[in-house]
């Protein structure tokens, strides 16, 4: 074309040919020209700052996908016989019991971390699992179908006792709007799960709380079921797995958890948690000490030890008390004080009030005087589920305070806060305000947190004199090794049969024994003899509870840097930035300083060597990381991305005296599969696919 000016990278300087979308010194993607003028385009413009002309063709940044793939529970709440009440019903009557059922609903799934999909009628769906994953998304539907149930039958009119309630919940794949699930709209999934819940919950018995085979797995270690006979569902032509939820589990504090290993290359951390400990008791100086880790890395295993270590202090016997931050729930604001006071006073969840008021006030009484006696049980008694007289905040948390520093003054005390990162705000604040206020006392505040707490409020615990951060590095693969070899037996496996099961547990307890448990379940690990057998060449799946740890860690990052992980994980697990910036249509330096704060939160790292010259790479830290992004994305955005990475690679091949055949060859090839499967036209993908594929053999 006359006139045509010729692209220059802006990385490196060199003029690329005519046509050329890639440059040759590079890699980086090259700005476009403007259709109107033809002058250069800078790569993140969207308009022409020489005649303001709008960007055209390849070159215009692609809008990052609101929807994916994801694990998700749904809940369907059905009122039974609401046809014939209305009927016979005032409309005032019916418009006010469906007031209150709807608003009732959208407040215990809102309590639980669930956002209500939709009204059909008079029934309400409910998600969990969306816009952020977290491992307990199938345990937070189920409860929120418990206390559903609880809750809905006070809507009941008078004289309509008839009117009960019908609960299904299923867990499986879908197709989820994040964007929508953010803002709380509607048609929010898409996928059989829907159906599924739907149907179960036509299902339930009346009052009834009916969950598919899925979900009972994933939840049956914290609710206790009644198995059902299997039930085939309206559409399917065979029986489906069922189980009716009957109550929550009490869970075990976590200190009192046995354990079947030992303690595995964590001596450094829990040789500064032994000397916090001593200084406590012994200088009557109180410490904070918080212990940051990722979920499954070995936190509440720490605990345990030092609880241990502390019974063995003769001479001093140690109080030690538990609270734990739940992630759900009602009235979960100071749930974790709560604990820590019942414990303390004995009190049972089953007592009736005058027995755990009578506990109540004997436990403040051992601790202060008359004087402040009445004062303290006041605050106190909302706490644990007694009523009482309302007190303004400041005052009752001052009491709050008085009472835990009285526990400290009588014996050493140890208070554990469990799972920080899952604290309201107010729960936050009165730990903080309650280490500083402490003075002269034995006392150590022993938090666990995930480090989205740091996210979240970066100057935690700073100001208190005596705080401690401890966090806690993956486990060596030699620590891996030996924790298999205490489960197992040391000549349990070979090496090569060893190495994959090192592989998938990245350095993270958790995962190692969730892998084996799965592995047992499924009869690939089996015993024999004294020892163990592993089936050779297994293709290793990921287990439900591993899976969802990762995807809660990948849905809590900025929508930037998320979108640039999961564009990497189409490049393949060791990826560089041009060919991410490819995959995603983005500028390539926007990429960069994405994947830089990617690499300080830890999910990639820098290789000391590239393949590439010009471009560093990356790796993921984790395989496993890797294969949850890659699942997020939406078959269809697959496509287009491995079409668009083997775009750049292709660019470099010709211009380069590089061998990236092979690499090539897989992108074209899993275009093309993944467009056929979806039942695409395949043309546009064939072609380059066979040559690609020659090329490579």
């Amino acid at each position: 074309m006359e006139g045509v000016i010729s692209a220059q990278c802006d990385r490196c300087g060199r003029t690329a040919a005519d046509g050329d979308r890639f440059c040759g010194g590079c890699g980086t993607e090259l700005g476009a020209l403007c259709p109107h003028c033809l002058r250069p385009l800078a790569t993140d413009a969207v308009f022409c700052t020489s005649c303001g002309a709008p960007r055209a063709g390849s070159g215009r940044p692609v809008a990052t996908p609101q929807e994916d793939r994801r694990r998700v529970s749904v809940l369907f709440v059905d009122l039974i016989d609401f046809t014939p009440y209305v009927e016979r019903a005032d409309p005032e009557q019916v418009r006010g019991m469906q007031t209150g059922f709807f608003s009732a609903a959208k407040r215990v799934v809102g309590q639980y971390g669930g956002v209500v999909e939709k009204y059909i009628g008079d029934a309400v769906m409910a998600l969990f699992g969306a816009p952020v994953a977290t491992e307990t998304d199938a345990l937070r539907c189920v409860r929120a179908g418990l206390e559903l149930q609880r809750v809905l039958t006070r809507f009941a009119p008078t004289g309509a006792d008839e009117l009960r309630f019908r609960v299904g919940v299923a867990t499986g794949e879908a197709l989820v709007d994040v964007a929508a699930a953010r803002d709380g709209g509607q048609a929010i999934v898409a996928g059989d799960v829907v159906n599924t819940a739907s149907r179960m919950q036509s299902v339930s018995p009346p009052g009834g709380v009916l969950v598919c085979g899925t979900t009972h797995a994933l939840t049956k270690d914290a609710i206790r079921y009644a198995e059902q006979p299997p039930v085939t569902l309206r559409g399917r032509s065979s029986p489906t797995e069922v189980w009716l939820a009957l109550s929550p589990v009490r869970r075990q504090p976590t200190d009192r958890e046995p354990d079947t290993t030992p303690l595995i290359d964590r001596e450094h951390e829990l040789g500064l948690l032994v000397n916090a400990l001593h200084r406590s008791l012994r200088d009557r100086r109180p410490q904070v000490v918080t212990l940051f880790g990722r979920a499954g890395i070995g936190k509440s295993r720490l605990i345990r030890e030092l609880y241990r270590h502390s019974g063995r202090l003769v001479d001093e016997p140690v109080s030690w008390r538990t609270g734990r931050c739940p992630p759900f729930g009602e009235n979960v604001t100071f749930a974790a004080l709560a604990d820590i006071v019942k414990t303390e006073a004995g009190i049972l969840d089953t007592d009736p009030a005058p027995t755990a008021s009578r506990r109540l006030s004997a436990a403040v009484a051992e601790l202060v005087g008359p004087g402040e006696r009445d004062r303290l049980v006041d605050a106190l008694r909302p706490l644990v589920g007694l009523a009482g007289v309302t007190l303004p905040a400041e005052e009752t948390e001052s009491a709050w305070r008085r009472f835990l520093l009285a526990l400290a003054a009588r014996r050493p005390t140890v208070l554990v806060f469990e799972d920080l990162h899952w604290a309201d705000d107010a729960m936050l604040r009165f730990v903080e305000l309650l280490g500083a206020a402490a003075r002269d006392v034995p006392l150590l505040l022993l938090c666990t947190a995930r480090p989205e707490l740091v996210d979240r409020d970066p100057s935690w615990a700073g100001t208190i004199t005596g705080s401690v951060t401890i966090t806690l590095p993956p486990l060596r693969d030699t620590g891996i090794a030996s924790l298999y070899a205490h489960m197992f037996g040391q000549a349990a496996f070979s090496a090569d049969m060893l190495s994959p099961l090192i592989e998938v547990a990245g350095g993270n307890p958790l995962y190692a024994h969730e892998y084996v448990r799965m592995l047992i379940e499924q009869g690939a690990l089996r015993q024999s003899g004294r020892g163990w057998s592993l089936e050779k060449h297994l293709d290793l799946p990921m287990p439900e509870s591993v899976h969802a740890v990762i995807a809660n860690r990948v849905d809590l990052l900025d929508a930037k840097d998320r979108a640039v992980l999961l564009a990497a994980s189409v490049v393949g697990v060791q990826f560089w930035p041009g060919a991410v910036a490819a995959a995603l249509g983005q500028p390539v330096e926007s990429v960069e300083r994405c994947l830089r704060r990617l690499e300080q939160r830890d999910f990639i790292h820098e290789q000391a060597a590239s393949t590439m010259a010009g471009q560093p790479e990356f790796r993921f830290r984790h395989v496993l990381v890797r294969d949850v992004c890659y699942q997020r994305l939406p078959r269809t955005e697959r496509v287009a991305r491995h079409e668009r990475t083997a775009g750049w690679l292709d660019a470099l091949s010709q211009s380069r005296d590089t061998d990236l055949a092979e690499v090539l060859a897989h992108h074209r090839w899993a275009a093309h599969e993944i467009a056929r499967t979806l039942g695409m036209p395949i043309q546009r993908y064939a072609g380059p696919a066979r040559a690609a594929l020659h090329r490579a053999a």
